[in-house]
């Protein structure tokens, strides 16, 4: 990593010279955090390196880029001549940057699995998102990303509103590291008494609480304690096909719900807010009508996760400034 820092500032210093900037020249600065982990360093340090050949490419939007370790934050913080920050997760000391990040106003750039095919082999995508934990705006965006994974996955695919249900509501709670997080941990206790506050006491068996199958479990400053398994009664494929709807913290869940035609109540926090219904709705269930803008919000989140390929050549980033801006 320290070899890549000096690899960066001196691709820096030789873009300020094709510029014909003056020495003193300051472009806006971001520091580019990872956890030393391999198979996610690699993207961290893909998406630096593409900032800078966007510089190259765009040269009044250029910026100053330090790629280091999360130890360099947690021994020195926030540069004080930071304008922004990025890393990919919460675990291992970046949840914290990001906290503070936003405590002190400073935009922050973070990196998780995707919406539509994740992971982290060669074809998988990744989501970036500004000054949140999941991409909450929406904004009117072409379909051919989305129907690309629409296309190559059956999972991918929006089905119709009207299809069968169930009569279960499915709760699917924030991991113990996202209440961390984003200060959640009442949130599972509230939502089931206000839920039992709406329905008659002869409907609260429809409550179905589905908990990851493989928690993690953090300490006070986001450090990985272990990954705790929770017991299912059932499959989440099972659980969607008997649900009347999903009520989700940030879940993914919902948005598959949202593919399935099954209706969504989530918090500000999930990708799916923008469709989401409200629980006092639970008691007028007529109003669960298709959202207008379910197909604009699956164009959005498509145009809103890249591959590797689009980080190192500054794809991203350059859709990104378009997409925040």
């Amino acid at each position: 990593n320290n070899g890549l820092i000096t690899l960066l500032t001196v691709s820096l210093r030789t873009l300020k010279l094709k510029l014909g900037l003056p020495k003193r020249y300051s472009m806006p600065n971001l520091f580019v955090y990872d956890t030393s982990r391999p198979k996610t360093t690699r993207f961290t340090i893909a998406f630096a390196r593409g900032i800078i050949r966007q510089g190259n490419l765009a040269p009044n939007r250029a910026w100053e880029v330090k790629h280091a370790p999360i130890q360099h934050y947690l021994d020195q913080g926030i540069p004080k001549h930071a304008d922004a920050v990025a890393t990919l997760g919460i675990l291992r000391g970046t949840g914290l940057l990001l906290k503070e990040a936003k405590q002190k106003g400073i935009d922050y750039y973070y990196m998780d699995h995707a919406y539509f095919n994740p992971g982290y082999s060669g074809k998988g995508w990744m989501r970036i998102t500004k000054n949140g934990h999941a991409c909450t705006t929406l904004k009117p965006c072409d379909a051919t990303a989305y129907n690309a994974f629409a296309a190559s996955q059956d999972k991918n695919k929006m089905y119709s509103w009207t299809g069968p249900r169930g009569d279960k509501i499915i709760i699917c709670p924030p991991t113990h590291a996202v209440q961390w997080f984003l200060n959640a941990h009442e949130w599972e206790q509230k939502t089931i008494e206000r839920i039992k506050n709406i329905l008659p006491a002869n409907q609260h068996d429809r409550i179905v609480v589905r908990h990851k199958p493989k928690e993690p479990i953090v300490d006070e400053r986001g450090n990985l304690m272990e990954l705790r398994r929770n017991p299912q009664q059932g499959s989440l494929a099972q659980d969607l096909e008997q649900a009347y709807c999903v009520i989700a913290y940030n879940s993914m869940v919902a948005l598959e719900a949202t593919l399935k035609g099954i209706p969504v109540i989530t918090s500000e926090h999930s990708c799916c807010k923008h469709v989401s219904f409200q629980l006092e709705d639970l008691a007028t269930p007529e109003v669960f009508d298709e959202p207008a803008n379910r197909q604009t919000l699956l164009n959005w989140l498509a145009c809103n996760q890249w591959k590797m390929s689009h980080l190192e050549d500054g794809t991203a980033w350059a859709r990104l400034q378009e997409n925040y801006n």
